[in-house]
């Protein structure tokens, strides 16, 4: 996935509200050592940095990180991917990643590579998959699959227990989004020509022939309130560091 394309600044401001949480609770103090995992635009980089943290932020994009930079200012901003950290071990007091390290093509990679760079705690966001949106979003990503005749076998990071098979007891705490709207063809158009992910599935849709076909159905799917207003439930999971047991 090519995050430098589009515009994820839109989905990212939407993100917010999960990016305040997972500061909160990861109760940062004065000089902690942070990472943020997958910063995006830098949503929990900043707020960690306005606690007091010395921040790492880290992303595969080069565009999205540098308007991290911008809005962060101090720290290291790193370009790089979850599965291969270049950090020593036990570098973080606390890791965080919002909604970012559940992209990852080797979670369990991705996983060994958290919990060796953590020396206090890790807190991680997934989509919980219940909703209209997550029903959209499965309903062309199970297309986008048939068509590239690749499996669709994403890791299930919206499994409490799939997550607890990663990093082993984990706390869990379900939390919500709202996702608004003028309506669903507003939503559906911003998404499929500003979000990276939204992007790719029009192209290889189109390419197949079936996009407007699916597209229909992922209305229907949303429903016809003016203006929309939908709510997406996530579980925050907090991973104990064991060099910290």
């Amino acid at each position: 996935m090519d995050w430098d394309r589009g515009h994820y600044e839109d989905t990212a401001s939407e993100l917010q509200p999960a990016a305040e949480l997972v500061v909160q609770r990861a109760g940062i103090e004065q000089g902690h050592e942070v990472l943020d995992l997958g910063t995006g635009t830098g949503n929990a980089a900043l707020l960690a940095a306005q606690a007091g943290a010395r921040v790492t932020a880290m992303d595969p994009s080069p565009r999205l990180l540098e308007v991290a930079r911008e809005r962060v200012g101090e720290g290291e901003f790193v370009v790089g991917k979850a599965e291969d950290l270049p950090f020593d071990d036990q570098s973080f007091d606390r890791v965080l990643s919002i909604f970012a390290v559940i992209f990852s093509e080797q979670p369990e990679l991705a996983a060994k590579e958290i919990l060796r760079v953590t020396r206090g705690k890790a807190l991680i966001t997934a989509w919980e998959p219940v909703g209209p949106v997550n029903d959209v979003l499965a309903m062309l990503g199970r297309a986008t699959s048939e068509a590239t005749q690749r499996p669709h076998r994403r890791f299930d990071w919206g499994d409490p227990d799939n997550v607890k098979g990663l990093f082993g007891d984990v706390g869990v705490e379900r939390a919500y989004i709202n996702f608004e709207a003028p309506s669903a063809e507003a939503f559906l158009q911003r998404f499929e020509t500003r979000h990276p992910v939204g992007m790719v599935f029009r192209e290889v849709l189109t390419s197949n022939g079936n996009y407007d076909e699916v597209r229909e159905r992922a209305l229907h799917a949303l429903g016809d309130e003016r203006p929309l207003r939908a709510t997406s439930s996530y579980f925050l999971f907090t991973v104990e560091s064991r060099a910290a047991g």
